[in-house]
């Protein structure tokens, strides 16, 4: 892994493109207990980077922007029985 000169010129300990190649599993919640590590080295880039501050915080903001403008849309029945099924079907292959 290469280190990326920090604001005070001491290198960071993870880079920009580990930091937004693993942004969505972190702001989702997704990484597993054995990346525990993982979750407090991205947190502290980001409390270190602008940039990558900025790029977390659009994510935020367009989720909660689609959160809101799909809160009252349901799946239909039919379509979820669909999904749920072929689920079941590649989980079972």
């Amino acid at each position: 892994m290469s280190a990326v000169e920090g604001p005070s010129s001491q290198p960071r300990e993870t880079d920009c493109d580990e930091v937004i190649d693993r942004l969505y599993a972190f702001l989702d919640h997704e990484l597993s207990t054995e990346d525990e590590v993982d979750v407090g080295r991205i947190q502290r880039h980001l409390d270190e980077c602008a940039p990558c501050l900025r790029e977390r915080d659009v994510e935020v903001v367009v989720r909660q922007v689609v959160k809101r403008a799909c809160a009252s849309d349901c799946a239909p029945e039919t379509l979820r029985v669909k999904i749920l099924t072929q689920i079941t079907q590649v989980r079972s292959s």
